[in-house]
Parts: structure tokens; C-alpha cells; sequence
């Protein structure tokens, strides 16, 4: 009767001593699954999206989260000369969910060019900058050839290629 007992007694340690196994196996699976590779840089919790017209864009910057000390920026590339300061905000604290929209005028150049918004500010994850590029014009034949431009953009060389996807 007793050897009845202790080989119970083991089996169901041995039993338990699995299941937790297994629970624990699954739990570390899970959390292999969910943590998945980041992909590319961290960017700013924002969303940017501007209307461009022929010599104006109106600039909308969604934030996903609060933020402090941030900053929206406007930089001409290839041509684009903006007509007035670049610094659109600075300093701004804002809240999640709002919506901050500019006018922004300029100058196209002769060419196709590009109009480029930056975002920086601190967020939940640190400080954090978002930028993204808004084809301005009708690429000249030269353009249309050319699949890989680059230009300088603050004093570094940087790939050029369309926000979206042509329609």
C-alpha cells in the first residue's frame, strides 16, 4: 500500500514538474513570437501627411503619443526654396492624438524637387525624429533616368526616393 502511495506521490510530482515545464515553454515561445526584430530606426510616434500644390503644401503632423520639447522642420531639397522661416514649431509640447497643420509656401526648382518634413521631440521611448519627403513638380528627362539620386540634406548624403507610391 505504501509503495501504491509514494509511486502516486511521484507521478504526480513528475506530472506537475511537465505541465509547468510545458507552460513555461509555451510562455517563453510566446514572448519570442511578440517581441519579433524591430525593423529599421525607431521613428517618432507621427503621422505626416501634406497636400502639395504648385507653390504651397498644407502640412499635417498627427501625434500618436504626448510629447515634449518638439520640433517640425522644413527643408527644400533639389531646387525647393521655402519662403518663409523652416522652423514651423519649436519647443511644443503636445498631447496624443492632436493635429497640427501649416501652410508651408515655396519656390519649386526647375526640375522635379522635394519638399521634406521633420519631426524631433522626446516621447515615451526617448527622443525620436520622423522625417518624410513630398515630391514637388514634373520629373525633367534627366529624372526620369536617373534611379539613383542622391543629394545633401543637412550636409549628409541621402538617398531620394517618393513618400508614396506612384499612382
Amino acid at each position: 500500500m505504501k509503495t501504491k502511495r509514494i509511486l502516486y506521490a511521484a507521478a504526480l510530482l513528475l506530472a506537475a514538474c511537465q505541465t509547468e515545464n510545458a507552460q513555461g515553454e509555451q510562455a517563453a515561445a510566446t514572448t519570442k513570437q511578440s517581441a519579433g526584430p524591430v525593423v529599421g530606426k525607431p521613428q517618432a510616434p507621427v503621422q505626416i501627411d501634406a497636400d502639395v500644390g504648385a507653390s504651397s503644401a498644407r502640412v499635417r503632423v498627427r501625434f500618436d503619443q504626448p510629447g515634449t520639447n518638439v520640433e517640425v522642420r522644413a527643408n527644400g531639397v533639389d531646387g525647393l526654396a521655402l519662403l518663409t522661416d523652416p522652423v514651423l514649431v519649436q519647443g511644443r509640447s503636445v498631447s496624443a492624438g492632436e493635429t497640427a497643420s501649416f501652410e508651408v509656401p515655396f519656390t519649386s526648382g526647375a526640375r522635379q524637387s522635394m519638399l521634406a518634413i521633420h519631426v524631433r521631440g522626446a516621447f515615451a521611448a526617448g527622443e525620436r525624429v520622423a522625417v518624410r519627403a513630398f515630391l514637388v513638380g514634373k520629373p525633367d528627362p534627366a529624372q526620369r533616368n536617373d534611379q539613383d539620386r542622391t543629394t545633401k540634406v543637412g550636409g549628409e548624403d541621402v538617398r531620394l526616393g517618393p513618400a508614396e507610391p506612384a499612382k
